[in-house]
């Protein structure tokens, strides 16, 4: 965002709404020639929270550069920082949650609550990159950008007191060659090399009612990863696209226990040279319809959070999920494009998939389910059920809607004495439907309604425990008023969870106790004001 300016540009948002939701966003994009353009964002959010602990402050500030130097060379920067605290109430019970869902989860035996160990999160990102393209003449190309990362995270948790200090940098270079022969045959390609190497330092102590106390455990881990790719693409006779790519993945992991001491206190993790090869093609069967398929392999190592978890345990045999993806879809589009269509279906076989578990105490870490087999229908359909008119109540009418059916299942797998294989993927709902409609009405007011159904999913491998379904509809209108030829005002008023759905999100899975649950609010409102200058 930022690096494409056509003009002199900003806004000004402020807004408000329930639980003590407070919103400022300010933008300001400047072309200062054709040369150089830059943009600044900047935001505030704070909420009290629907529950019991779970107030949010977060602060954001991002800036994005372009500087065309030459005729053929160009520099871009990009920088955020944000600032994020926020609490976390932690999982209920369903009785618990019926009883009273505004609650955060309570003390249980000598494990205290949420809210008496001021359990929440506290994170402040820096991330940068530079990126310099030269285009060494009108078919070859070349680009280099170097991108980093620091973050300082604290997490006081129910069971311990996390400090978390990361540190990224990494290198991404490629040459791209594009040749149009003719108009009957075109192809380009790209041959390149990613890099990236982090450093880790996780400390954990007690957790005395918000407050670090004797230390726990002591770790640093530090990850590389490296891909060298290639890709080809060819366009043959206008209704012909073949696209092949290849890449070579290494990742490993190397650690260090600073405490407790141990017996051998250094160690390391390779999850081996992975080949990712990928073929997709698409066909233009006619005016406006199209075929197209794909085969390629999946790779997924666990990340760092995964290996060494709130457990405070290295898991050193936890291995990277692979798969075969299969994709054929099928796209109809008018001349106009009034009405867009697209079915998609797939069968993605993954092998050694990572699933979350918890302990007795709710600390949690992961384990490799074995297969997973995952199949799915995805349709969507985008139309413009009436075009743009200067008369009569409704002025423009659009409509999008897409529809997934998941067919998520385990193969064998086993874990802690129990058979959960056939059983349903954790967390995956079968059937999920979205809509949105926008309706242009006279005076310059728009009405924005949106609807997203999601079904029934398990919550725990053994499928004894399942959320309930719920349909969530939001409201939001507008009304635009240009001042003068620089000024523009728009005001804006919504209500999310319009139906009262009684539902809840993020729910703990695996979770010990029956705390599967976290509520999502009620009924809320919102409504502010966005000027444009």
């Amino acid at each position: 965002k930022g690096f494409d300016v056509p003009e002199n540009q900003g806004s000004l948002l402020l807004s408000g709404g329930s639980f003590g939701l407070l919103q400022e966003q300010l933008s300001v994009q400047r072309k200062v020639n054709d040369q150089y353009t830059f943009s600044i964002d900047q935001s505030f959010t704070r909420s009290d929270g629907y529950r019991e602990n779970t107030a949010l402050n977060k602060k954001t500030f991002q800036t994005a550069h372009r500087w065309l130097y030459s005729k053929s060379s160009e520099i871009r920067l990009i920088a955020l920082y944000t600032d994020l605290a926020y609490r976390t109430p932690g999982g209920l019970t369903e009785s618990q949650m019926q009883e009273n869902p505004r609650m955060a989860r309570l003390a249980g035996g000598s494990t205290p609550s949420a809210a008496a160990q001021k359990a929440g999160i506290r994170n402040k990102t820096f991330l940068g990159g530079i990126a310099h393209e030269v285009r060494m003449n009108e078919r070859l190309s070349h680009t280099v950008s170097i991108f980093g990362s620091y973050t300082d995270l604290e997490n006081p948790f129910i069971t311990n007191y996390e400090f978390r200090k990361e540190k990224n940098l990494g290198i991404r270079t490629y040459f791209s060659y594009k040749n149009g022969i003719n108009e009957q045959f075109q192809w380009q390609m790209q041959l390149g090399f990613e890099g990236q190497k982090g450093w880790n330092k996780i400390d954990n102590y007690d957790n005395e009612q918000g407050t670090a106390a004797a230390p726990q455990a002591r770790d640093n881990l530090d990850n590389t990863q490296s891909s060298f790719f290639y890709r080809a693409m060819v366009h043959l006779y206008k209704r012909w696209t073949i696209e092949a790519s290849l890449g070579l993945n290494q990742v490993e992991i190397r650690y260090q226990q600073r405490y407790p001491q141990v017996l051998n206190p250094d160690g390391h993790i390779t999850f081996g040279s992975i080949w990712m090869p990928r073929v997709a093609t698409s066909y233009l069967l006619g005016t406006g319809l199209a075929v197209r398929g794909s085969v390629s392999k999946g790779y997924s190592p666990p990340t760092i959070a995964e290996v060494r978890s709130s457990d405070n345990i290295i898991n050193t045999a936890l291995e990277a999920e692979t798969g075969i993806n299969y994709e054929i879809g099928l796209r109809l589009e008018t001349a106009n494009r009034r009405f867009i269509a697209d079915l998609s279906l797939y069968s993605y076989m993954m092998e050694n998939g990572i699933v979350r578990q918890l302990r007795d105490n709710g600390a949690e870490y992961y384990v490799n389910a074995g297969e997973m087999d995952q199949k799915g229908i995805e349709a969507s359909v985008w139309a413009y059920l009436l075009p743009l008119q200067n008369n009569g109540l409704i002025r423009a009418l659009r409509l999008q809607s897409a529809a997934s059916y998941n067919h998520y299942r385990f193969g064998k797998y086993q874990a802690d004495g129990h058979d959960f294989s056939r059983n349903k993927v954790t967390a995956v709902p079968d059937r999920v439907w979205t809509n949105a409609l926008f309706i242009n009405l006279p005076a310059q007011i728009s009405l924005n309604v949106s609807h997203n159904y999601t079904s029934a999913m398990p919550l725990n491998d053994a499928n004894s425990v399942f959320s309930d379904p719920f349909h969530l509809v939001q409201l939001k209108i507008t009304w635009n008023r240009r001042i003068n030829q620089a000024l523009q005002v728009q005001l804006f008023a919504g209500v999310d969870n319009l139906l009262n759905e009684k539902y809840s999100l993020g729910n703990d899975i695996n979770a010990f106790g029956n705390r599967f649950f976290n509520p999502a609010p009620e009924r809320n409102y919102y409504g502010g004001v966005k000027v444009f200058f």
